[in-house]
């Protein structure tokens, strides 16, 4: 009777907690028995990397783009079973392959293996599986169905907010060296004075802004606090600037605030040379504080033979 009167709890807190959570659409469907939920969160363009190999270099581009709308499909489904899901879902994105990448680029190829990066519409593959008629659409307003969708959600709210906090470092930032200056010095060495600045790449930024306002509205931010994440881009006053996102889940935020504060690393290809730093309040402050630095190291003049810039990125 305890465990009977424990579900239907449950069941009740879920049908609650979907009526607050969830003002998005959430489809199901169900793709070579398992089934897959899909919401309306995700960027007009998920950005992915992917490897493939083959006979020849067409074929290993093809493959490597079906890994990387798998890796997106990652971040875009949720599925109600773990077992075959990877397989399953590498089905789906071999099967839906064509029409959902809106572009690509070739990174590398090597001995028939290619890596490319792939710009993925959610959109697109979206309306493919629903204008599949091999793929059953779930619909469903039992109690159970309300707590499955408040699971998905949650679940779908924590992968797309790993993927937009984990670009932040690989390509939301980027770095312009402002000044280089390079100089004798007394010991015979090269004094080369780096002077540089971070900044988020603005279209990056108001993506990621977009995506952190529906994350408060949608998890009712600022009527309740439940493991509650504040993030402040801005001076308030005329402008917001800051928002407050519930996580609900530890996990979640955990991950959320170890994006947000981890060190930054620069690397000099040409100098091999990487910096460390550790950010001000947090990374969403760095237009607002400024991150400007100013580096001076003595190298042997050699090493700049037939370097003709020093160039520099975010990460080591």
């Amino acid at each position: 009777m305890k465990k009977v009167l424990l579900a239907f709890c449950l069941i009740m807190a879920a049908k609650a907690y979907a009526q607050i959570m969830t003002p998005y659409q959430m489809a199901s469907f169900v793709f070579q028995g398992i089934r897959f939920a899909i919401t309306d969160k995700p960027p007009p363009e998920i950005e992915m990397q992917g490897e493939g190999s083959g006979k020849t270099r067409e074929e290993a581009v093809q493959n490597a783009l079906i890994d990387a709308i798998q890796k997106g499909l990652g971040v875009l489904v949720v599925t109600d079973q773990t077992i075959n899901g990877n397989t399953v879902v590498r089905n789906m994105a071999a099967m839906y392959s064509s029409g959902v990448v809106n572009s690509y680029e070739v990174v590398s190829c090597r001995l028939n293996t290619c890596i490319v990066s792939a710009k993925i519409s959610p959109w697109k593959f979206r309306r493919k599986l629903e204008g599949d008629s091999n793929v059953m659409r779930v619909n469903g307003n039992d109690l159970y169905a309300l707590y499955s969708t408040a699971n998905h959600d949650m679940i779908q709210r924590h992968k797309l907010t790993e993927y937009y906090f984990q670009r932040i470092r690989s390509s939301g930032l980027e770095v312009k060296i402002r000044e280089l200056k390079i100089t004798p010095a007394s010991n015979g060495q090269a004094a080369v004075m780096l002077d540089y600045e971070v900044r988020f790449q603005k279209e990056f930024k108001k993506d990621l802004i977009s995506f952190l306002e529906r994350m408060e509205k949608d998890t009712n931010g600022r009527g309740e606090e439940n493991n509650r994440v504040y993030i402040q881009w801005g001076p308030t006053g005329l402008f917001e600037n800051r928002v407050f996102i519930n996580a609900y889940d530890p996990n979640t935020r955990s991950m959320m605030l170890r994006y947000m504060h981890e060190p930054i690393e620069i690397y000099f290809s040409e100098l091999n040379l990487c910096e460390r730093y550790d950010v001000v309040d947090s990374v969403f402050t760095i237009d607002w504080y400024q991150f400007r630095k100013q580096k001076t190291i003595h190298i042997n003049p050699l090493l700049l033979q037939n370097v003709s810039k020093i160039s520099a990125r975010i990460g080591c």
